[in-house]
């Protein structure tokens, strides 16, 4: 495990009342929120740490203490999950020239 990669481990509270968000965290090890988005995903894959996420005006990062918390942060994760795949099912049917369509339809409307 490298050096980062236990330095965030060790800021990840364990517990779902005080998690810390993905800027906090970034603040603290110095990296941009990205690379610290690829450092959990690499502790959750790689190392098997149960890390999971909460949103809204409590959210951020945490290790379930038990299954309940555990089972909060899977159903933050599945509802993450099915909206990518929206995404992705539109992407994967989406007409090349819809953008122009759209322009030539709305393009000479004012913007407010």
């Amino acid at each position: 495990m490298t050096d980062i990669e236990i330095r965030l481990l060790r800021l990840i509270p364990v517990g779902s009342d005080r998690p810390i968000n993905t800027n906090e965290l970034s603040r603290i090890l110095g990296v941009d929120e990205r690379a610290t988005r690829k450092i959990i995903s690499r502790l959750i894959t790689k190392y098997g740490v149960p890390i999971v996420a909460k949103r809204g005006i409590n959210s951020g990062h945490y290790i379930p203490r038990n299954e309940v918390e555990r089972l909060e942060g899977i159903r933050e994760l599945q509802a993450q999950h099915q909206a990518e795949g929206k995404r992705l099912d539109t992407l994967i049917m989406a007409d090349l020239n819809r953008r122009d369509e759209l322009l030539e339809e709305y393009g000479n409307e004012s913007i407010e």
